[in-house]
């Protein structure tokens, strides 16, 4: 038998069982020196209107990424509640403490929300809002829509993407959905590392199919990125059947199947100062060529260290800061979807 499962310390204003549309906030408790009895507020919106789907769409998650986070804004102050059809839950920031410091992680207690899951009522503020999607919203939903980019010190060639699945009829699911949602690039993972504490895990636990996005990063806002995946949203929430009349009418673009190659095909900084790209997004490599170098301010005379790629491939995202330490992802690489993982 499960055991019973605990009671979350989040609280919020809004009644998710209720008709209609609702704006409110989840409510993140916190004891500080200078806020001794205070909450964070966590903004949600609710739009339910009889039967239909039943989904959830975050943004915010790292609070650096920002196209996800503007388009889920735009989306609440636009919805039209007599077009919903089913249940959407919209939680733009939904790690807000981090969302309003513009950081991927809280500044609370540096807990990244997507390796947080399945979270902790009684734990740290990340571990207590993990907890409560895990467990409060994520069970009551059919599909996750996930809205990431990369982080302020990455970029990721804009995509869309979703997680193998060895079902069949899952994974026809998830595979139609990249090709609705129309971004050009479209990836499949594996998911080798950390999943049970990311989405996909909270996902899985909870039986919701997650369907996600990297949309550019950087530290801004991707123009283009963010007017695909607008578009391809209000796609994607027609094709499931949570709006009555379409709000997009420019049909999606032929996609691009992918996959991103594992964390041992990174390309890592082997030394501390200041990375040189030599290649851009989308740019294709050979295993063994130089992509990049790491100089050295207190050196200038000395030789920079040559970073170079182990595998064959395509560069799917690159380090945007310069100052650099030994450890650092400076690339990420993709090749052509085969069904092969």
């Amino acid at each position: 038998m499960e055991p019973a499962l605990k009671p979350s310390r989040i609280w919020t204003d809004v009644d998710l069982e209720r008709e209609g549309r609702q704006l409110g906030h989840l409510r993140l408790n916190i004891s500080s020196d200078t806020r001794p009895s205070s909450f964070i507020p966590i903004p949600i919106a609710s739009f339910r209107n009889g039967p239909g789907p039943q989904i959830l769409l975050l943004g915010g998650v790292h609070g650096d990424e920002f196209e996800g986070q503007v388009m889920l804004m735009k989306l609440i102050r636009s919805l039209d509640i007599e077009n919903v059809k089913g249940h959407l839950i919209i939680l733009s920031a939904a790690n807000a403490p981090a969302a309003y410091a513009g950081t991927r992680t809280s500044p609370l207690d540096s807990g990244n929300l997507n390796r947080a899951y399945p979270g902790d009522p009684n734990g740290s503020p990340t571990q207590e809002i993990a907890y409560f999607i895990q467990t409060k919203l994520l069970s009551r939903v059919e599909y996750l829509l996930d809205f990431h980019s990369g982080s302020a010190g990455t970029m990721i060639i804009p995509s869309a993407h979703v997680y193998y699945s060895p079902d069949k009829e899952k994974f026809r699911r998830l595979t139609k959905m990249l090709e609705v949602f129309g971004m050009p690039l479209s990836v499949i993972l594996n998911g080798l590392v950390d999943h049970d504490k990311k989405a996909i895990g909270a996902s899985d636990r909870a039986g919701v199919l997650r369907f996600s996005t990297e949309l550019g990063g950087g530290g801004g806002i991707t123009l283009d990125a963010l007017r695909r995946a607008e578009k391809g949203l209000g796609r994607l929430l027609h094709h499931l059947g949570a709006l009555r009349n379409p709000i997009v009418e420019e049909p999606p673009q032929p996609i691009e199947l992918v996959r991103r190659l594992p964390n041992a095909n990174y390309v890592y900084a082997l030394a501390s100062g200041l990375f040189e790209p030599y290649v851009q997004l989308g740019d294709s490599v050979t295993a063994g060529q130089a992509v990049g170098a790491i100089h050295f301010p207190e050196e200038p005379w000395r030789e920079p260290v040559v970073a170079k790629v182990n595998s064959n491939g395509f560069i799917h995202a690159i380090r945007t800061h310069a100052t650099t330490q030994m450890g650092d992802a400076l690339f990420m690489l993709h090749v052509p979807w085969k069904g092969d993982l």
